[in-house]
């Protein structure tokens, strides 16, 4: 481990407001991200500047360890302007909270210059995996990895054979120089992330870069004996799909305050003021109460996990359950106002019709499925415990 840097003394503020100073210039760049399907290595540059990329890695590493909390509003903040690069950035500060909890020797290798390291993921289970001296093969075409055109780390996932009674999920942790990207992003929404597919050949992953799921999920991994700090010991569950439904309230906050800018000016066609239509100002404020609601229950979940009680699996079940809450009320207000807006906000150049995009497709993010979380919640309700096929809970 190295000594703890300069850094380790940053505030949280500081970080906000450098991130803040970049929101001009984020959301000039928006549009073209979203044509060349992939945020412009600028930002991520800048953002990485910023301190984003070791707000969550540990002090011992240079980080600055400033906890879940700063994650949620740099997401939220930059999320008004772009959800893209919102996203990004989510990702960007996670997938090193990942990292801090791998054996150490993975966590030498991947912060050896310095804490400001990008890293990719993707997390479905799809590779092949076969176990051989020393570690693993790895060979498949691991889809949807955001950021991965700005990263030089990625992570994995695979089931590991025979290695017990149940399915033994895993990440696999490789440097840039062993896999290949497929650029395969080419979709009606999220398009900034970049979300191309990650190709492995039969790449030997050591054991030292491999982490269970399982002990991820119950915040017993290798990382969380190795630093003090609680948000490494966390329950997974307890908090990670704030990654994905963060950047969905920011966005629909973002949209709501330019369409009350928007709103507060504007003559409809026979030349009233639109804000003088009642049932313009119903709609808007129905709007703002379901997004207020959307961050009440996050914030609760925040809440929750960082908490001095560590989060139960009941807990847990509530959170997946309030994540998809949360994303679906967004939702609902999002399209409350697009409907009031008419066909002007869908026009090509328009920051409303993009972030309209960006929402309805990070919806469908698996983790947020109202389905699956909404029966899990019921399930632990009912007393008939989770589901066999749930693994990730």
């Amino acid at each position: 481990m190295t000594t703890a840097s300069a850094q380790r003394d940053v505030t949280a503020e500081a970080v906000i407001d450098r991130v803040k100073a970049l929101i001009p210039t984020i959301a000039e760049r928006a549009a073209e991200g979203d044509r060349d399907r992939s945020v412009p290595a600028e930002i991520v540059a800048a953002l990485v500047e910023a301190g984003v990329a070791r707000v969550l890695v540990p002090a011992a590493f240079g980080g600055a360890e400033l906890g879940l909390e700063t994650w949620f509003e740099i997401v939220h903040e930059i999320a008004k302007s772009d959800m893209s690069t919102a996203w990004i950035a989510s990702l960007a500060m996670h997938h090193p909270h990942y990292i801090a909890q791998f054996p150490l020797a993975a966590q030498e290798e991947v912060w050896r210059d310095g804490p400001d390291v990008v890293i990719a993921a993707s997390i479905a289970p799809v590779c092949k995996i076969e176990p051989v001296e020393g570690g693993y093969r790895v060979t498949g075409r691991s889809p949807f990895t955001s950021g991965i055109n700005n990263s030089t780390w990625a992570m994995v996932s695979g089931f590991v054979p025979g290695s017990g009674p149940g399915p033994d999920w895993r990440f696999f942790l490789m440097p840039v120089s062993d896999y290949e990207v497929l650029d395969t992003w080419d979709v009606v929404g999220m398009r900034g992330t970049g979300s191309n597919t990650i190709v492995t050949e039969g790449v030997f992953v050591p054991e030292h870069r491999v982490l269970a799921y399982a002990d991820l999920n119950e915040g017993v991994s290798p990382g969380s004996k190795v630093h003090d700090n609680p948000m490494y010991a966390l329950p997974f569950k307890s908090y990670s799909s704030l990654t994905f439904s963060v950047p969905i309230l920011g966005a629909a906050r973002g949209v709501y305050e330019k369409f009350v800018a928007w709103t507060a000016s504007r003559v409809a066609a026979g030349g009233a003021a639109v804000r003088d239509f009642t049932s313009v100002r119903v709609k808007l404020s129905r709007a703002a109460a379901s997004i207020d609601a959307a961050e009440l229950m996050l914030r609760r979940i925040l809440d929750t996990a960082i908490g001095p009680v560590r989060p139960t699996e009941d807990d847990r079940a509530r959170a997946m359950r309030d994540y998809s809450r949360a994303v679906e009320l967004a939702v609902e207000a999002i399209d409350a106002l697009v409907a009031i807006g008419g066909s002007a906000v869908f026009g090509a150049s328009h920051p409303i019709q993009r972030a309209w995009r960006d929402v309805h497709f990070a919806s469908t993010h698996i983790s947020l499925n109202p389905e699956t979380n909404y029966d899990h919640y019921g399930r632990l309700t009912l007393g008939m415990g989770r589901a066999p096929q749930n693994l990730s809970y």
